[in-house]
């Protein structure tokens, strides 16, 4: 029996634009009222995460933003489930510095750079504007992430060729993270589902790409929404007919998880 079903944002929730349909909207809410918690599970900062479980009326619930980092809760405090070695951290910000590369840090609260051009126009469409902080990313207590920018495959070949030992890195249109090992969305979901007393086995989960890979892995049901990439393809139990502008999600609430199929005809 699914008890939690959790949703990835960017081209699986959030269609172009960054909008959520009505269509997926509906969908929702009917879930949490059949009694399945509905847990966000992405790759976003605090600021555009909080925007978006506003929106969909999700606030009771605990949250995963930064691919598993951070477990967001707004009714308490936010938890980060992992984060970057200090030593690690200030070798690859330093290195990353003296390249004069483009990069911003995870934190508290948001984004913090020290120079942004070309990843200013990534940053606000994956983030917006509001999450980005300006200030010394050294002062950072705590990291668990570091992005930086590449432009073409012989660039993306580079980065990720220093990562560094203890990291781990995975690429998505222009941007490149750096995270620990060992950190992904599971490691973050898997303590939402301790606070909620939650199986594994009970958890539906619905994505489009690698960074989504650990949840279809662990969790008991795995979905990924048409305009997946081959790694999400490969790994899903069900690939959907429908993408993230088609109301991919409400399609597997309606068709799997709720089985309604009076519903399902209407989106």
């Amino acid at each position: 029996m699914i008890k939690l079903f959790a949703v990835d944002l960017d081209d699986t929730l959030l269609r172009d634009g960054n909008i959520i349909s009505k269509e997926d909207k509906q969908a929702i809410r009917d879930l949490e009222e059949s009694g399945v918690k509905v847990v966000i599970a992405s790759g976003r900062s605090e600021p555009t995460l909080k925007d978006v479980i506003l929106e969909l009326g999700l606030e009771k619930n605990k949250h995963v933003g930064v691919n598993g980092a951070l477990v967001l809760d707004l009714n308490g405090k936010n938890e980060f489930s992992k984060y970057i070695d200090r030593d690690t951290y200030v070798n690859l910000i330093e290195r990353l510095r003296s390249e004069n590369r483009e990069f911003f840090c995870y934190c508290d609260g948001g984004l913090m750079y020290e120079h942004v051009d070309k990843l200013r126009p990534q940053v606000e469409y994956f983030h917006s504007a509001k999450a980005l902080i300006k200030g010394d990313v050294m002062s950072i207590p705590q990291c668990p992430r570091v992005n930086t920018y590449y432009g073409d495959e012989e660039e993306l070949s580079y980065v990720r060729s220093i990562c560094p030992e203890g990291l781990y890195s995975t690429a998505n249109s222009g941007i490149l993270d750096y995270m620990p090992i060992g950190l992904n969305k599971f490691s973050g979901l898997e303590l939402v589902l301790k606070e909620y007393g939650i199986d594994k086995k009970d958890v539906a989960c619905i994505g489009d790409q690698e960074s989504d890979l650990d949840m279809f892995n662990n969790c008991g049901y795995s979905f990924a929404v048409s305009n997946c990439d081959d790694f999400a393809r490969e790994a899903a139990d069900i690939v959907l007919p429908r993408s993230h502008n088609e109301n991919g999600v409400a399609y597997a609430i309606y068709k799997y998880l709720l089985k309604d199929e009076d519903k399902l005809s209407k989106i």
